[in-house]
């Protein structure tokens, strides 16, 4: 899987994996360690396909994205 979408929360990143589940793509969640400084650590769901269309279905349903990154910057 070589995209993330940055979440707020694990119940968030639990609650968006089912919602894309529903729309056909597979995700995993993913913890994200705190960087030196940058505060605490947060989750995410790693997909290797249709980022964006699952972003805006996290839109949809009012899941706020945070973030992405692609391949080697996961």
């Amino acid at each position: 899987m070589d995209n993330l979408i940055k979440l707020s929360s694990v119940t968030q990143a639990m609650k968006a994996k089912d919602i894309l589940k529903k729309h056909g793509i597979h995700s995993k969640v993913h913890r994200i360690p705190a960087k030196k400084g940058q505060g605490s650590c947060s989750y995410g769901l790693l997909i290797n396909k249709r980022l964006n269309e699952a972003v805006n279905i996290l839109s949809e349903n009012n899941i706020k994205v945070f973030g992405r990154a692609f391949g080697e910057n996961v």
